[in-house]
């Protein structure tokens, strides 16, 4: 990266807007300087500002940036054009700053207002790059290849940073290498490791009391001796003899559950054979009395099925009695009803053909209305027709004499007559007074052909009008004489009011008909519902004998059966009580047996409810004891496997944190930030050896003269090749310190770019540290910056020495003013 143009507006000590072009510095040093406080850092500042919004000291933010000489109309904004991989870019930004608003108060006097920070950045092309501020940081990044730290070491070493890298402590050299070369991975991987061990550890912990826990819940068959044991097993986790013990706790549980179970299955048996010795006699004494019981009742009982049986009969007579009486009143009304139906068929034919009737008169009478409406347009047709042929003709005759008046005119005498040949013309034909013309012939012709057509087609109209009325007469005719006979003639008009008088009876009669019907239905529906609540009565009265006789019939079918199943059950307990006892099974014995089996059967009861409780407690024991074992061996086996993953863990940690008793305490971030500290050191040694003149030179301490104590491992010495000896850094001189700050920091800023990768900064800013060397050496210092610029790197130098202002002969000048700072070049 090289800067082209820095423009610096209302920023730092600059109270209005000035320009640095750097392109008229393409190569070498070239020296800042003026005044203090002038505003010297303050242009790398702004160049820091514009690519990374922060400065260069990472004090001030760019908020604190803006210029107290500046009125509130003149803006606070830098704007850098820069060259970077041979493609320029142009980047404008603003912190935030009050300025004076458009709007005014009550009084007319401007108002202020916060303008808000913002980012614009301008890529090659002239386009401006789309994104928020964040996403134009982001960008500035991508474009530079490195952010803003490794900017700040590679490209500038601010003021008061020389000594920090050189005269830092392990410890402190560790924290910058951290951030710089981004190694703090690797102290995540330490972090982690030692996560691992105390989470291990306190996993380990947690198995030992679960195995405390489990072992202090192990049931002992005997007493104080072995419970003494498992304590002392408890206090040391002893999971292996716990395990044993146990074994030898089971097998013996075991033992006794196997004893009592034999015990308890044979007071099982004793149990269930006085239990049914018991029942059997309950059973034959229960039977006994349940078959005299139902004996009595079917002696009771089976005189009543004979009157149960004739109430039965009574019964259905009289359901049949009525299911006959509404049968007959169900055909007597289907009777009546198809002698309706027949008379209102009759009635309904009779008057539809009256209707027919009437219908054909009102037909023959529409068709004679009809006919001489017809007949007078004929008559008018005709007489238009007539009086238009005479018109026409009138007008063809005066216009036949026009033409033959027209000829006349042309006659001479001696010549011939177009028409007749004759010369001689006596009596010449004289022209009408008033002729038609050809058009207004042909109109006249044209109107009285039309009339002609219109005649004709309502003299057909009319024969066909009369043609339909005489066939619509000859079948009133043909109708009429059906219904009224031979006298009916349609030429009497009174046979159309005898239609009308037959259709009106009609429909009386039909109406009287259908009032007969209706109070036959009604008297009907009565006598119908009162024949059906009568036959219901007597069906139910019916159902409820036959249910009566049927209930009965199967209560004693029911106790016959049940006294033939208590016979055949009376066989099968006798059968099994002589199995059981050789004593016969009378009423006396029987009742005798059943106190004595109740009190063996209580002995029974309540030896064998020791014996269970007994067996409850062991076996209980028993299974405790099993999940128990089944807890520990899970646990034993999860223990040796945490255990062996610990022993590895914590090993790997001691070894990552550098805490491994006998050995340096150098970590595993520290390792890797070694490797980078030898070369920065190495980097170092080629610029130092120039500046000291070979004197001495920098180096790494070795790992075996490392400190047991503390954290070590970024260690540096000083190596002086006139007495081939080391010593501390801290013994170098002022100026010997500057040199090696000045190197270290060459060094570094040369790593720094080759771990970003392919990134080359042309350009390395330099702030103070030149007071402290002599003539020599700063003539030394001068001439290895002027190798590292070659041909196409520009270094500045901000400085106070007035030996370096006659060194170097290019000069950017910052002059204090009044209203501000300016600057200049100077050559």
């Amino acid at each position: 990266m090289r800067p082209i143009r820095l423009t610096m507006s209302a920023f730092g000590s600059y109270g209005g807007e000035e320009t640095i072009d750097f392109s008229r510095m393409e190569k070498g040093i070239f020296l800042v300087t003026g005044d203090t406080g002038a505003g010297k850092t303050t242009i790398f500042d702004g160049i820091v500002y514009a690519l990374y919004d922060r400065t260069s000291g990472g004090v001030r933010d760019g908020n604190m940036m803006r210029s107290e000489y500046a009125d509130l109309r003149t803006p606070t904004f830098v704007e850098l054009c820069f060259s970077c991989r041979g493609e320029n870019y142009r980047v404008v930004r603003n912190p935030d700053y009050e300025r004076e608003s458009l709007r005014k108060d009550k009084n007319g006097n401007p108002k202020k207002t916060q303008e808000k920070s913002k980012a614009e950045l301008f890529l090659p092309d002239g386009s401006a790059f789309k994104g928020n501020k964040k996403q134009i940081n982001k960008k500035l990044e991508e474009i530079l290849g490195m952010d803003a730290r490794q900017f700040l070491q590679m490209a500038m070493i601010a003021q008061g940073d020389f000594l920090k890298l050189l005269l830092a402590r392990s410890e402190e050299r560790k924290e910058i290498f951290s951030k710089l070369f981004d190694t703090r991975i690797y102290g995540k991987i330490q972090e982690e490791l030692r996560r691992q061990e105390k989470e291990g550890y306190g996993e380990l912990k947690d198995l030992e009391n679960a195995c405390q826990e489990q072992i202090g819940r192990i049931l002992c068959p005997k007493e104080q001796e072995e419970k003494a044991e498992l304590s002392r097993m408890k206090e040391q986790a002893d999971i292996k003899k716990a395990i044993a013990c146990l074994e030898a706790f089971i097998e013996e549980d075991k033992k006794h559950s196997r004893e009592l179970e034999k015990k308890r299955k044979d007071l099982e048996e004793q149990l269930r054979s006085a239990g049914r010795k018991k029942e059997l006699a309950h059973s034959l004494l229960e039977t006994e009395k349940h078959l005299a019981s139902q004996e009595k009742w079917l002696q009771e009982n089976l005189p009543k099925e004979a009157v149960l049986g004739k109430e039965e009969e009574k019964a259905r007579a009289r359901q049949k009695e009525t299911e006959e009486a509404l049968d007959t009143l169900i055909r007597e009304r289907d009777n009546k009803k198809r002698s309706y139906e027949e008379q209102q068929s009759i009635l309904e034919k009779r008057s539809e053909e009256l209707k027919v009737l009437k219908e054909i008169w009102n037909r023959a009478d529409q068709g004679e209305k009809e006919k001489r409406t017809l007949a007078l347009n004929w008559e008018q047709a005709n007489k238009e027709y007539l009086e238009s042929r005479k018109e026409y003709e009138e007008m063809y005759e005066a216009f036949f004499r026009e033409q033959a008046g027209i000829l006349a005119r042309e006659l001479k005498d001696g010549v011939p007559c177009p028409v007749c040949g004759s010369t001689s013309h006596p009596e010449p034909a004289l022209p009408a007074s008033f002729a038609p013309s050809q058009s207004q012939l042909n109109t006249a012709k044209k109107k009285t052909v039309k009339q002609e057509k219109l005649r004709e087609q309502a003299g057909t109209d009319y024969q066909e009008a009369e043609r339909t009325v005489h066939g619509i007469l000859a079948g009133l005719e043909q109708e009429g004489r059906r219904l009224f006979g031979e006298d009916f003639s349609s030429a009497d008009r009174k046979w159309k009011s005898h239609t009308e008088d037959a259709l009106s009876q009609t429909k009386e009669e039909e109406e009287s008909l259908k009032r007969t019907c209706q109070e036959m239905n009604a008297a009907f529906k009565e006598k119908r519902a009162a024949l059906e609540k009568e036959n219901q009565q007597a069906v139910r009265e019916q159902k409820e004998a036959e249910q009566v006789l049927e209930d009965f019939i199967r209560q004693t079918e029911r106790i016959r059966g049940g006294q033939q199943a208590a016979k055949e059950q009376k066989e099968k307990l006798l059968a099994e009580w002589q199995a059981l006892e050789s004593r016969e099974a009378s009423e006396e014995l029987l009742r005798n047996i059943v106190g004595e089996l109740e009190k063996e059967i209580q002995a029974l009861t309540l030896q064998e409810e020791r014996t269970e409780r007994e067996y409850r407690e062991y076996f209980s024991r028993l299974e405790s004891n099993k999940r128990t074992r089944e807890l520990l061996e899970t646990y034993q086996e999860e223990y040796e496997e945490k255990k062996e993953r610990f022993v590895l863990v914590r090993h790997l940690s001691q070894t990552a944190c550098g805490t491994l008793a006998g050995s340096v305490k150098l970590d595993f971030e520290s390792y890797v930030q070694r490797q980078y500290f030898q070369r920065v050191v190495q980097r170092a040694n080629v610029r130092l050896m120039q500046m000291s003149q070979g004197q001495f030179l920098l180096q790494c301490r070795e790992l075996d003269k490392l400190s047991m104590q503390g954290k070590a491992g970024l260690d540096l010495d000083v190596y002086s090749l006139a007495t081939e000896s080391a010593r501390d850094v801290k013994t170098l001189s002022g100026g010997e310190s500057f040199m090696a700050a000045l190197a270290m920091a060459l060094g570094m800023a040369d790593v720094v770019a080759d771990s970003v990768g392919a990134v080359r900064l042309d350009t390395l800013f330099i702030d103070e540290g030149f007071g402290a060397l002599d003539d020599h050496a700063r003539e030394q210092a001068i001439r290895v910056l002027y190798e590292l610029s070659g041909e196409d790197r520009l270094i500045g130098i901000i400085s106070h020495v007035q030996e370096l202002k006659e060194q170097i002969e290019n000069k950017l000048l910052v002059k204090k003013g009044k209203n501000g700072s300016h600057v200049r070049w100077s050559y």
